[in-house]
């Protein structure tokens, strides 16, 4: 991992910006991370019974319509204004959610600038913020790495599996996971998922 220009640097990872005025600031919390696969709703239901408090971490279109979201994180930051919108008009507008995403835009609140190795789905990319901003326990939920329908489709998307289908990206984003793991072995140790590969590989909660 290059470190070169980095302003912060904390739990295996670096990077610059005002992403690091959030280091440790979840010490001694969990983190759920809620991403967009099928059985999301009822997972979340589900890890909440195991963690106290825990902090939600909401990743792409699925932040729109959880009852709750601490965090919204997506690669897409354009998206992202649009479904901060949507979520507004679902009477959440008093709620104070912090958006992140790794460009700059007006809606943007933490921007998570040279953050080396970024992770290639969103999901995994709130994991990971999730563990550098200090969460000792992360559960993934609807975060499977399989490829199964997102919660709003009826079916798989055919040309691409979140790290277990078709397209050729779908093999290196698994083995990206997997490296990193290997790098950051306290990393893989704070993640469990409630399903698919993910649950395989991190253990369940």
């Amino acid at each position: 991992m290059g470190t070169y220009g980095a302003t912060w640097e904390t739990r295996g990872y670096a990077g610059q910006g005002a992403a690091g005025d959030l280091l440790g600031s979840l010490a001694g919390r969990s983190a759920l991370v809620c991403g967009g696969g099928a059985g999301v709703f009822e997972e979340m239901r589900q890890a909440r019974v195991l963690l106290a408090d825990p902090v939600v971490f909401a990743v792409n279109e699925v932040g729109m319509f959880l009852p709750t979201v601490d965090h919204w994180l997506s690669l897409h930051a354009d998206n992202l204004g649009a479904w901060k919108t949507v979520r507004w008009l679902h009477h959440h507008a008093q709620e104070r959610t912090r958006y992140h995403s790794i460009d700059a835009r007006p809606f943007i609140d933490v921007v998570w600038e040279g953050l080396t190795p970024l992770f290639a789905l969103s999901g995994y990319f709130a994991m990971q913020a999730a563990w550098i901003m200090g969460a000792d326990r992360i559960v993934l939920c609807g975060c499977p790495g399989t490829q199964s329908p997102r919660f709003f489709e009826a079916d798989a998307k055919a040309d691409f599996g979140y790290g277990q289908g078709p397209a050729g990206s779908d093999r290196s984003i698994q083995e990206q996971v997997e490296k990193e793991m290997r790098r950051v072995p306290d990393f893989k140790s704070a993640v469990r998922s409630c399903s698919g590969w993910t649950a395989e590989f991190f253990g369940r909660p």
